[in-house]
């Protein structure tokens, strides 16, 4: 199943440190998003602290509980820098690719490598009361509440599942061959992608296959066994790729991971 691999403690020395991030897995939810998460400053930051965020094809609702402010995001093309400093509260549900137009009905292309506020899409939400929650599980609790709501009327999920499909085997996929694996034509393809992902088929499959060498890598699976599962034609170019993505070679990734 596919999970992307967000490593922000990993890609800035002093993020570990002075900031707190986690993940918290929601059964109930499971089906449409991967997780609630938290960044959280342990004390007031007294540098420039950066949140690297790889892309993921996931769009994200994001709460900034220091601001009040809340929108939707969502990255796609390169890893992204967030300069946090002083005071750092956030939350997020980050959901599954396809998730988002499927819950909210709007194309994703509308908001994936853009960041709009919330209000543009939901005008009559409550989810604004979690501005005066200052316990984190409660905080969850409310979020949770509010995608209960978002997903209490069974909607079908075929787009989400065949990401996970596509996870499983990156390589040497064509958008011919995924349309008639698929049952699409061809031409219509890259418009449905555009419209549950907010990409197209050649950058999700990209995308998909870093995260699987990210997994696979941080698993201590062979080199060679991670270039042949996710199609990478040498060496060279599967340490181009993750360098690219993380600013580490794959050797400097795992001696950090185990730190």
């Amino acid at each position: 199943m596919y999970y992307p691999k967000q490593l922000p403690y990993l890609l800035d020395k002093d993020f570990k440190e002075q900031i707190e991030y986690k993940e918290y897995s929601i059964l109930e939810l499971e089906e449409y998003c991967m997780c609630i998460w938290s960044i959280k400053s342990k004390k007031k930051v007294d540098k420039t602290i950066y949140n690297y965020i790889l892309p993921d094809a996931c769009i994200d609702i994001v709460i900034d509980f220091v601001n009040q402010s809340i929108c939707f995001a969502g990255f796609s093309k390169d890893t992204i820098s967030f300069a946090l400093n002083q005071k750092i509260d956030y939350m997020g549900v980050r959901l599954k690719p396809g998730s988002f137009y499927i819950l909210f009905g709007i194309p994703a292309n509308e908001v994936m490598d853009h960041s709009i506020p919330f209000s543009h899409i939901e005008k009559n939400s409550e989810l604004e009361e979690i501005f005066y929650i200052e316990e984190r599980r409660k905080r969850i609790h409310q979020f949770k509440l509010y995608l209960l709501t978002k997903i209490k009327e069974w909607k079908e999920p075929t787009f989400i599942k065949m990401v996970d499909e596509l996870y499983e085997n990156p390589k040497g996929i064509s958008v011919s061959s995924l349309a008639q694996q698929w049952g699409y034509d061809r031409r219509h393809l890259p418009r449905l992608f555009k419209k549950y992902y907010g990409i197209s088929p050649q950058v999700l499959l990209n995308i998909l296959r870093l995260h699987l060498s990210l997994t696979l890598l941080l698993e201590n699976i062979d080199i060679a066994v991670i270039m042949e599962k996710c199609g990478f034609y040498d060496q060279s170019h599967f340490i181009k790729e993750i360098k690219k993505y993380t600013g580490f070679s794959p050797l400097e990734l795992v001696q950090k991971y185990k730190i």
